[in-house]
């Protein structure tokens, strides 16, 4: 029989059967009066969220809950008298004390059958679906950083948690959109299309989805849709274990929404400023043999206009999973989503800075020097499937495969470069089309479980993954260019109105790449005392990659490439618990990144490496409703290339320019701190600052086009009582300042500055009735002009000025 089993806030201790029992210890807030507002519906939901609420672990095999209902729950009450409320006709009753609750059925009830349901056995803490919880956290199992399924506390690194509550709130609907929105992240802009996400002084090139690695080469980072995703899990510092290659930057790990065992469904629409409409619906439930047979379908539109003219988005996105209980033990899992970005009008580039004599040229906020038809299309498709199977309390098997499709296309037309005249002139453009196709194979299987040794029971994780990409670029040459086409005629009174040039291709390829990375894994957690705990764990895999570029007629060159064989990624980690709701911890992991450069003699430089250490303290306030950290990190790398101006320009084979290693190279430090949850049932928060320094092996100053300091709040506040209904919220987002070099008329350099900024984000929600919420969302309330990006091809890029949004949502 299946089962299903709750926990909010337990000890980082917990083991089964009679172990569990000996370290679980009772809490007084299991004795204490709490608020609820839980409505009427599903059980199996409803006891899902007062599990999380009151932090007690509930078991019950799934058929005691199927197709039972509930009327709710509101008032004050202790653990003990929710219970029965919750229950209240539907023949079963609770029993137990502490944290921990069993189901049963009330003999002789009209629910039939036997008078008491077989116990489930519990190991672990509870799964981290934050979907339904109204909060802004989460203290479930998350594998991002280690795959040990540890809660946030019990990771000894520094991580956000983005909730379902918090996307809907706000109004985050894009992966950008989020990431603006948490701590120690900055949202770099290079035009409309190309994105940047930045942690602790590098660019983040880690994204994974559900845990499997979906990261793509090219200047297009994933900006998806968030309809699909449950959270999204941000952990800072490098992740060597469970992601290989990377920067000691952060992972992002968007987690997909699953199928629920009720029916469950909503819809909304969204209209706002430049002309933005949306439409989404979500429907989830049981679909045959009592719900172990489950489903789920997401389905989003979004069309909008611009403050930039011309610009106009179009992104759609479907997504389908389909669940089902082989047997007692085993759930598999097979789905599907499409992502596809339609926008048109967009920008390659920036809007210069400087006038040709040198002045600031000071161009319009809204110049958007493209065309109607210029466009840069993103069509990604990903099918996946799962296995999960319990072989008994202890021991988990885990099989995961993704397949992704992702196809580029488009044509661009843009005046990015050169230095305006005051009669119009003085701007070039740039045009091309760079049509290609990546596909992506990522597996993972691994084996999770405790352990016995030296009278203690300790968790460990060993698996093995792979990934393989290969893009495939389309040769093309383009016809119907006329003369003067690379010229903005009068960039002061522009309008795109230019014929489209049309693309053909040769029929081959321009290039061929692949990147294969294969890994095998181990990692325990070692629990040496009920307080100290100490995670080791190693990685050992091979990065190797391939590119084969052809001339305009076909005929391949060289190929080139390199392979890292038996790298080695140790991670460990040391926490202690001062109290049950206080933990200091320290981590540290290798940094391994390789690099394609090559030395004067041809040959391939070494790969990056460095080390990452942290060292923070987490603590689980408010009853376990809010999350709190402190962490102050530092990273070294090595090895990293610059030019090798003892030898000329260019001067390799291809013309190709010659590069050197620094030796020792990059150092990075700072500090973060967060805090994210509820501090009432009715008042959630979500506050963090960060300040980094970044320095080359000389002590210069580094990554300068990234603010040292940011700060992002939002909070929001429930009414009760005569404001029943009402929802307040709102938040800053201060960031420091921040600079770039690059080229004056004159052919001098010289910096290009953006101030510290404060922006202002406001919320206001009602809910008419259990049906029906109202969202208004104001972002930049206060409409402030400034840079997202400075000195990209010697212009700047503009941020997005007040916007205004007002949502309905319908759930059924």
């Amino acid at each position: 029989m299946s089962s299903l089993w709750l926990t909010a806030g337990l000890s980082s201790a917990l083991l089964v059967g009679d172990a569990y029992a000996e370290t679980a210890s009772t809490s007084s807030s299991q004795q204490a009066r709490k608020s609820y507002d839980i409505p009427a519906g599903p059980l199996e939901s409803a006891l899902n969220r007062f599990g999380r609420e009151a932090g007690i672990l509930l078991s019950f095999p799934t058929d005691a809950t199927a197709g039972a209902r509930t009327d709710g729950l509101s008032g004050n009450y202790s653990v003990e008298e929710a219970l029965p409320l919750l229950l209240r006709g539907t023949g079963l009753e609770a029993s137990g004390s502490g944290n921990t609750f069993v189901l049963r059925k009330v003999a002789g009830s009209a629910a039939g059958g036997d008078a008491q349901l077989p116990e489930v056995k519990v190991m672990g803490l509870a799964d981290a679906t934050t979907e339904g919880s109204g909060s802004y956290t989460t203290t479930g199992q998350v594998s991002t950083s280690t795959k040990l399924g540890l809660s946030p506390r019990e990771t000894p690194q520094s991580m956000t948690i983005v909730t379902r509550q918090r996307m809907e709130e706000m109004g985050l609907q894009t992966l950008s959109e989020t990431m603006q929105a948490t701590t120690g992240i900055f949202v770099n802009a290079n035009d409309t299309e190309r994105i940047t996400y930045n942690a602790r002084g590098y660019s983040v090139t880690n994204f994974q989805v559900d845990g499997m690695l979906n990261t793509y080469g090219g200047s297009l980072k994933t900006n998806g849709d968030n309809v699909i995703y449950d959270r999204i899990e941000v952990v800072r510092g490098a992740t060597g274990l469970t992601t290989g290659a990377g920067d000691p930057s952060a992972t992002i790990n968007q987690v997909r929404k699953r199928p629920t065992r009720e029916f469950q469904g909503n819809a909304a629409v969204r209209i706002g400023s430049h002309h933005m409409r949306r439409g989404e619906i979500d429907l989830s439930g049981p679909l045959a043999y009592d719900g172990k047979i489950r489903g789920r379908f997401v389905a989003a539109r979004q069309k909008a206009d611009s403050f930039r003219p011309l610009y106009k988005e179009d992104r759609t996105v479907l997504y389908g999973i389909l669940e089902a209980d082989i047997g007692r033990d085993t759930v598999v899992a097979v789905g599907y989503e499409q992502q596809k970005s339609d926008p048109r009008g967009v920008t390659w580039g920036t809007v210069p800075y400087w006038n040709s004599d040198g002045s600031v040229a000071n161009l319009p906020r809204n110049l958007n020097l493209s065309t109607p038809w210029a466009s840069w299309n993103i069509d990604e498709k990903k099918t996946f499937a799962t296995l999960e199977h319990n072989f008994n309390d202890s021991w988990r098997l885990r099989a995961a495969a993704t397949h992704s499709d992702r196809r580029q296309d488009g044509s661009l037309y843009f005046g990015y470069g050169g230095y305006p005249n005051a009669d119009g002139s003085g701007i070039f453009v740039a045009y091309g089309s760079f049509p290609s196709d990546e596909k992506m194979d990522v597996f993972d299987i691994n084996l999770d479980g405790k352990y016995g040794l030296f009278g203690r029971r300790h968790d460990v994780v060993m698996g093995i993954g792979s990934s393989e990409r290969k893009s495939i670029s389309d040769s093309v040459y383009y016809d119907g260019i006329p003369a003067g086409y690379d010229v903005i005629p009068d960039w002061s009174n522009w309008t795109g109105n230019i014929p489209q040039f049309d693309v053909i291709s040769r029929g081959f390829p321009s290039s061929i790449s692949k990147i294969k990375q294969q890994a095998s894994y181990v990692a325990t957690r070692l629990n040496i005392s009920d307080p100290l705990k100490v995670i080791v764990g190693v990685r050992y895999g091979t990065y190797e990659t391939r590119t084969q570029n052809y001339s305009t007629t076909g005929v391949a060159a060289t190929p080139s490439g390199y392979k890292n064989s038996g790298v080695l990624t140790p991670y460990a980690g040391l926490l202690y618990d001062i109290d049950d709701q206080w933990t200091v911890y320290t981590s540290y992991t290798d940094i391994f990144q390789p690099q394609n450069y090559r030395d004067k003699n041809n040959e391939i430089l070494d790969p990056v490496v460095g080390k990452s250490y942290e060292i923070g303290i987490k603590g689980e306030l408010f009853d376990k409703n809010m999350n709190v950290s402190a962490a102050v990190f530092r990273s070294n790398k090595d090895n990293v290339a610059e030019i090798d101006d003892s030898v000329p320009p260019n001067s390799l084979p291809g013309n190709a320019q010659a590069y050197k290693s620094t030796g020792k190279g990059n150092v990075v430090d700072g500090i973060e701190l967060e805090a994210s949850g509820q501090v009432t049932k009715q008042w959630n928060l979500s506050a963090g600052y960060s300040h980094t320094r970044s320095r080359n092996n000389k002590g210069e100053p580094i990554n300068t086009v990234i603010p040292r300091s940011l700060l992002r709040v939002f909070t929001s506040y429930h009414f009760n009582g005569d404001w029943e209904g009402l929802t307040l919220g709102g938040g800053i987002s201060l960031q420091s300042s921040f600079w770039n070099t690059a080229r004056k008329p004159d052919n001098s350099m010289s910096r290009i500055d953006q101030g510290s900024v404060t922006l202002v984000n406001l919320m206001a929600s009602y809910k008419f009735n259990k049906q029906w919420t109202g969202t208004l969302n104001v972002n930049n309330a206060l409409d402030k002009h400034y840079y997202g990006r400075v000195g990209f091809y010697n212009g700047v890029h503009h941020a997005e000025p007040r916007s205004i949004s007002l949502g309905l949502r319908t759930t059924f």
